[in-house]
């Protein structure tokens, strides 16, 4: 199977995503996908992180306990990673 060519214009913060991937998807999702799709699991892994430092329930400005802004990122970048794995996952 022909490997995606990482573009040197790649953010430094994708690259060890794009790595990891880059042998799980499809060549067909071209480069510009797959920097797209690194971009959603960036997204996915930094929303991870700031609600469990945080938790998933956090005060807002007035005191006001409710739900992590970032649970709404998780969950957005959760349904384009599946929808870009359900259509060029090697697997």
């Amino acid at each position: 199977m022909a490997e995606l060519t990482m573009p040197a214009q790649l953010p430094e913060n994708l690259e060890p995503i794009w790595k990891e991937l880059s042998r799980q998807v499809r060549p067909r999702i071209g480069s510009a996908g797959m920097e797209a799709l690194c971009g959603q699991v960036f997204r996915l892994r930094d929303a991870q992180a700031r609600i469990a430092k945080d938790g998933a329930v956090v005060l807002d400005g007035k005191g006001v306990p409710g739900p992590h802004p970032a649970i709404a990122i998780e969950k957005s970048a959760g349904a384009e990673i599946r929808a870009w794995l359900q259509k060029f996952g090697s697997g």
